[in-house]
């Protein structure tokens, strides 16, 4: 399969595991019980998690259905290409760095949940780091010629 082919898989799988993530945010307030902890803020801190989780959400989705509609749009060789392929790796990277550098601290009380979300928060970081970092790497021509 040509490099070119393999990346479009990719991107499109991407895509769509982007906008399932960005669906997932629907239970994670439940899950992690954020009303309870929004209720000990202050207004104003209140009002800032919410519109910068939703505007997050929004990021997600909207990257998702970037990569899913338009694959080959951010493989085409360009200077919109490589800012956007290498601004998207960089974004990733530095997800994945903040799984072990930030996210250090016990996560749950449930030893099993926290450990399914390590392990699928570094799988899932990695696997977005690894597709636009080598979309990245496509673009600068130091992969597929």
């Amino acid at each position: 399969m040509p490099l070119v082919d393999l990346l479009k898989l990719l991107l499109e799988f991407a895509g769509i595991s982007l906008i399932a993530l960005a669906g997932a945010h629907a239970v994670l307030p439940r899950l992690f019980k954020w009303k309870d902890d929004l209720e000990k803020l202050t207004p104003i801190n209140k009002q800032i998690f919410i519109a910068h989780t939703l505007f997050i959400v929004i990021g997600i989705a909207m990257l998702g259905l970037v990569c899913l509609i338009f694959p080959m749009d951010l493989l085409q060789r360009s200077q919109l290409g490589l800012l956007a392929s290498g601004s998207f790796f960089m974004c990733w990277l530095s997800r994945l760095l903040f799984q072990f550098c930030f996210f250090t601290a016990k996560l749950t009380d449930n030893k099993q949940q926290e450990f399914l979300m390590r392990v699928a928060g570094t799988l899932l970081w990695s696997f977005y780091t690894i597709v636009f970092g080598m979309s990245f790497l496509y673009q600068l021509r130091i992969i597929g010629g």
